[in-house]
């Protein structure tokens, strides 16, 4: 498979929800994607002794069969096939998931009708989560080629004893040049999102030391802070811990672009909780994501995918993501999030 690029000779008015920089006139560009979805509870249909998956089995309270785990699987796949092929042909080059129970059920997504061809690659490591799951990544290997990955534990400062999800650390080269993407699922906010903040926070620090140490030991580096944060762009983890800017023009030497802040403070959000809209599906980038010109790949737009099948059409929950569950009853839907991606570009030489 060879890598497509798009021919642009004006700019190209996004629908994005965020900052959006021009292309020059009469110039080839690359084209690609990378994105972020938290899938909700992609379990098998197995019931595994060592995670908390009792609900999600045949027996347990959800009735999770095989009809039920194929039809999740199908959504899945059917709207990941479609997220940035209006932007490029080849479709998302890379994927952070989280709410993975394991390898194999990312295996059945992308072996999936719609994504085989593809031809995605899997990078899933087992981590220590009570309810068995995990960040996982998915990359198309014509763009990512990976040299190594990791995954570091996040210590609850509330209770140290409960068991969090790591957070993945994919590195290696994006059509010639280093990116590392973290994976995040960061602490949830139960027990209020006061009581809860310190979890996050303690999340955040472990996620800017593996940045910083990345970037210190080559400047060149890109990286891509990613994940379910259970905070906004607002909150105290995000915007001081990781130390991010909504505007990449202002970012000092020390600061993350935040492409997701500006359309947060518009009301626009990726899920939906007692009438109030939150935006915790994040990408965070550094600075090296912004050079002159489109010399080197360079964010260019952020869209949340929101599309109108992905929402409930009825009830207390209309205009909400469509969820597989909804309280406690099934209703066939995608995920209780919307997916979220970032459109970057490079100049390329070669002229059409």
């Amino acid at each position: 498979m060879k890598v497509k690029y798009v021919f642009f000779v004006a700019f190209i008015a996004f629908v994005s929800y965020s900052y959006s920089q021009k292309f020059e006139k009469d110039k080839n560009y690359f084209i690609s994607a990378i994105g972020f979805w938290n899938v909700e509870n992609l379990y098998d249909t197995l019931n595994d002794q060592w995670k908390n998956d009792e609900e999600f089995t045949p027996s347990g309270k959800n009735a999770w069969d095989g009809v039920r785990y194929r039809t999740k699987i199908e959504h899945l796949a059917d709207v990941i096939s479609q997220m940035a092929t209006d932007v490029t042909p080849d479709g998302l080059a890379i994927l952070g998931l989280c709410e993975i129970e394991n390898k194999s059920v990312v295996q059945d997504l992308v072996n999936s009708p719609k994504l085989k061809k593809r031809n995605y690659q899997i990078i899933h490591i087992e981590g220590p989560d009570a309810r068995g799951v995990d960040a996982s990544f998915i990359y198309n290997p014509t763009y990512f080629k990976v040299t190594k990955a990791v995954s570091y534990h996040v210590t609850l400062v509330t209770d140290s004893a409960h068991k969090t999800r790591d957070i993945l650390v994919v590195s290696g080269s994006f059509l010639g040049e280093p990116l590392t993407v973290l994976v995040n699922h960061w602490p949830s906010r139960r027990g209020g999102e006061m009581a809860s903040r310190p979890n996050r926070n303690a999340a955040a620090k472990v996620a800017r030391h593996i940045s910083d140490s990345i970037t210190t030991a080559d400047p060149s580096a890109k990286i891509a802070i990613m994940g379910d944060f259970n905070d906004d762009p607002i909150n105290v983890s995000i915007k001081k811990v990781i130390n991010t800017n909504s505007d990449y023009t202002k970012c000092t030497e020390d600061q993350y672009f935040n492409p997701m802040e500006k359309p947060f403070k518009e009301g626009i959000g990726s899920l939906a909780w007692q009438d109030s809209w939150n935006l915790f599906d994040q990408i965070i980038l550094n600075k090296t994501w912004f050079p002159k010109n489109y010399e080197t790949w360079q964010y260019h737009a952020v869209r949340i995918f929101n599309k109108a099948y992905l929402k409930s059409d009825y009830g207390n929950y209309k205009d909400y993501p469509f969820r597989t569950y909804s309280g406690g009853t099934y209703t066939a839907g995608y995920s209780d999030h919307f997916p979220v991606y970032i459109v970057i570009a490079k100049e390329n030489s070669i002229k059409k």
